[in-house]
């Protein structure tokens, strides 16, 4: 019996632990005293609903959608007028993919020029954001790219995009139905490709560990990163990018009941943060080596 305990004790801390990193350890803070690394944004807002954290950096496009109802996340806010970083977001795909993205972003402006981008934005009220516009247009050159990276797509007849569960941009609706705006953007695009001559269809790969997402991409295993990646230098240096199609901030998130107790950096310098592994909001927390 007691070895039974024990191993259902060990299988519990196991599983803890795949969900949880304690994930600074030496490295040097730019805010709190600790920092928690998730396997996903939502879970860092759960832990900070939960008391494991005191304040969640996470992307503005989620804290606002979250925070605005009164699901699971009701009981939390936004720091009111502290914005920690304002980022863009862009797909990527591997750097070698130029044809690709150069079809991708034809793709997106001719959304745009059609008015269909604006309405999807607009059904997951993402439409103030929205990057594209006139001038975008205006400054996009279509490229000609010599690689077969498109090619190999249409006569595979198959694109695989990688996504992680992030309201709005991807996630399943309460009917079960796979939805969210990269997904119905990602969806648009393809259409807007199967209007000529081509017939692909889209797989979407979840990616269950965001840190995992340039390694599934190098691999193979997914051709594109389509799920409010942000746009760095890092990034753009080491994969290809699309012209950015939506605005984001890091922000910082709290349980209202601690609105007078966090309201900047400075306030939260013994706060223990939460952020996902791999992402923006970490990069903003810890700080560059």
């Amino acid at each position: 019996m007691k070895k039974m305990v024990l191993a259902i004790l060990s299988v519990i801390m196991v599983t803890l632990l795949g969900v949880m990193t304690v994930g600074c350890g030496k490295e040097e803070l730019n805010m709190g005293k600790e920092c928690l690394k998730f396997d996903l944004q939502q879970t860092a807002l759960t832990q900070l609903k939960e008391g494991t954290v005191d304040v969640a950096v996470i992307d503005s496009v989620m804290a606002g959608y979250y925070t605005s109802t009164d699901g699971d996340f009701g009981s939390l806010m936004i720091v009111p007028d502290l914005v920690l970083a304002e980022e863009q977001y862009g797909i990527a795909g591997r750097k070698e993919d130029k044809a690709l993205m150069s079809h991708i972003n034809q793709g997106l402006i001719e959304l745009y020029n059609s008015g269909e981008l604006q309405h999807i934005a607009e059904r997951f009220g993402l439409e103030d954001i929205l990057a594209i516009n006139a001038a975008t247009v205006d400054s996009f050159a279509s490229e000609s790219a010599g690689d077969t990276s498109f090619s190999e797509i249409c006569n595979r007849g198959k694109i695989v995009i990688g996504w992680t569960d992030f309201e709005p941009i991807a996630f399943y609706d309460d009917y079960n139905n796979f939805t969210g705006f990269d997904t119905e953007l990602a969806r648009a695009v393809v259409n807007v490709w199967n209007q000529g001559s081509t017939s692909i269809e889209i797989e979407f790969y979840e990616i269950l560990d965001w840190n995992t997402k340039e390694a599934l991409l190098d691999a193979g295993t997914i051709d594109l990163i389509w799920n409010g990646l942000t746009i760095t230098p890092e990034r753009s240096a080491e994969m290809c990018i699309s012209v950015p199609y939506l605005y984001n901030k890091q922000v910082a998130v709290i349980r209202s009941e601690d609105s007078q107790k966090y309201t900047d950096k400075e306030s939260m310098s013994k706060a223990v943060i939460g952020v996902e592994g791999g992402s923006a909001g970490e990069s903003v927390v810890v700080k560059k080596k």
